[in-house]
């Protein structure tokens, strides 16, 4: 095929409707000629549409990451006709489109895709790792800012095959036809996976009958060598945690790293990571609860879609078990499992939102929106783990949370497209494992906007924790362009304050600033105990004026938590 100086994907689908047993075939055709032009050009053919359809419609994904942008990113608009004649492609809404078939059972579709998606500012400023890029010599392919879908049909097959510049070869977490030819198991697979064309390095861990693939990009050396080794080991437990496997094959894909921190998202059957270059060479003290964390999200995550009102336990009974399994595989110590539990118990009490809202509601359409919902739900969600764990552990019949979590996520009653589990059922579970009374306190727990009592609660489990009250630290804890503040820690004093990112500083404490030392060297000389800050917010000048808090600070010992944790594997 001659190239056209384009990133260019062809796709080919072929729909049938046989009888009602049968389902639609698709093909897609991913062709890729010169990955400078950074776009990609797309032609669809479906085929076997039932007679009786007087319109088709069509839909690309939008909930695939984190930020979300208002419509995907298309080259123009979607063209549609049948052989030789134009049909209408009319858009319901910016990801949703209506072909009127005209009586047509065989339809194409002709759109482009510029691959820009980390230009935007939305996605630069933080979830680029999240969409697709291509470099000189590989590229990172997000399936749903490629493929649009036929809602429609009942699909029985999907096969891509990729047609790739000399020498580039594929790397998808779909069961492989050939070569270059994959065959995506599902719609959720084809709308929401990764594929690494190109020069990867690949490590690739097998477990039974289960396959992870681990691919770094080019100039990730440092990382490859201190990443690979812990991640086969925490894949090998968390696969026993769960007594099952998320799918056959698993793509794990650590592309081109942004320049602040760790992140990671889990799609169907793959993960992209991203490592600050500057943390890959002690990647193994931070990577492993990244990991952890995101691979534990993928047990029942290609089966169950678990409601908001769970969200205390999909990212809060996650968290837990990613510090968990950290330390049962010595790749943290339990000292540091230990403070860490402890820093979680200062986030829970020290949280503005406490006693104003619960695990339950805080999980609701707010964790998105407000930073103290979101770390209440993290952070409140994991003492509940904790706590719900040395319980069972105290029965003493050798059961912990690891026997409670595998009875209620691998419950055959749960569907993506039927059952899911709620609150009502979790609690069943956990009378089933300790007694009815304990259920009633963790529904009372979630569903009751206040902080618990630290030291009370983990008493009645046998964990003494030590609580003592003091002034929150008053390190800064932001970045600053000069004067203004860029980003900063929520859960820092500047924050709880009542500063936020944007605000351009003018006298902190007494003094008058001018640049970021000035600054820091303002910030610690507190007055009496209290902060005092002059600044300005969108053009208005203001003033803050406030104590700093005092919050309570928790020892837990960890000797004794040691005791109580399931050995290592």
């Amino acid at each position: 095929m001659k190239s056209t100086g384009l990133l260019t994907v062809t796709a080919l689908l072929a729909g049938i409707v046989v009888d009602t047993a049968a389902g639609a075939e698709l093909r897609y055709t991913v062709r890729l000629d010169e990955p400078a032009a950074q776009h990609v050009s797309v032609t669809a053919r479906i085929k076997g549409i039932p007679a009786d359809t007087e319109t088709l419609g069509c839909m690309m994904q939008q909930r695939f990451a984190f930020v979300r942008l208002p419509a995907p990113l298309l080259d123009g608009a979607i063209q549609a006709k049948a052989g030789d004649r134009a049909l209408t492609c009319d858009e319901r809404d910016a990801y949703h489109w209506d072909v009127s078939l005209k009586g047509a059972r065989e339809v194409e579709l002709t759109y482009g895709v510029p691959l820009t998606h980390r230009q935007l500012d939305s996605v630069r400023e933080r979830d680029a790792y999240e969409y697709p890029y291509v470099a000189y010599d590989h590229a990172l392919l997000v399936s749903p800012t490629l493929f649009v879908f036929p809602e429609q049909l009942e699909v029985e097959r999907i096969q891509v095959a990729f047609e790739l510049p000399n020498g580039w070869q594929v790397t998808a977490p779909w069961p492989r036809v050939s070569e270059n030819t994959f065959a995506p198991p599902d719609k959720e697979s084809l709308l929401n996976d990764l594929i690494a064309v190109g020069a990867w390095k690949l490590h690739e861990i097998r477990v039974g009958d289960f396959i992870a693939t681990i691919a770094f990009a080019p100039g990730q050396e440092a990382l490859e060598k201190v990443a690979t080794e812990p991640m086969r080991r925490i894949i090998t437990h968390e696969l026993e945690l769960f007594g099952t496997a998320p799918a056959d094959n698993y793509l794990f894909v650590f592309g081109q790293p942004l320049q602040s921190g760790l992140a990671g998202s889990p799609k169907t059957h793959s993960m992209t990571l991203s490592v600050e270059p500057r943390l890959a060479p002690a990647a193994a003290g931070h990577l492993p609860h990244l990991v952890a964390h995101e691979f534990f999200h993928t047990w029942g995550g290609d089966r169950i879609t678990m409601p908001d009102e769970l969200r205390w336990v999909t990212e809060g009974f996650t968290d837990y078990y990613a510090y968990l399994v950290a330390a049962r595989l010595e790749l943290n110590t339990c000292d540091e499992f230990a403070a860490t539990l402890a820093s979680k118990m200062t986030s829970v009490t020290s949280n503005p939102l406490r006693d104003k809202l619960s695990l339950v509601d805080a999980g609701g359409d707010v964790f998105f929106k407000d930073r103290d919902a979101y770390n209440l739900v993290y952070d409140g969600g994991l003492l509940v783990a904790a706590w719900l764990d040395l319980k069972i552990r105290a029965g003493g019949n050798g059961k912990s949370l690891d026997d409670l979590m595998r009875a209620f996520v691998n419950d055959q009653r749960w569907s993506r497209n039927g059952p899911a589990p709620t609150v009502k059922d979790l609690l069943a579970v956990i009378t089933r494992f300790t007694d009815e009374a304990t259920a009633t306190h963790v529904e009372e727990w979630v569903r009751r906007p206040a902080a618990p009592d630290i030291v009370s609660e983990f008493a009645k489990v046998g964990l003494t924790v030590k609580a003592t009250q003091e002034p929150m630290k008053t390190d800064l804890r932001a970045n600053l362009d000069g004067t203004r503040i860029v980003d900063m820690d929520h859960e820092a004093l500047a924050y709880r304050v009542g500063l936020r990112p944007a605000d351009r500083l003018i006298e902190v404490n007494g003094r008058a600033v001018e640049s970021p030392g000035d600054v820091h060297r303002a910030w610690k000389a507190g007055q009496d105990g209290r902060v005092r800050v002059e600044f300005e917010r969108d053009g208005e000048r203001m003033s803050i004026d406030a104590p700093i808090p005092v919050i309570g600070s928790f020892a837990v010992p960890a000797d004794a938590w040691r005791d109580r944790s399931q050995p290592k594997p």
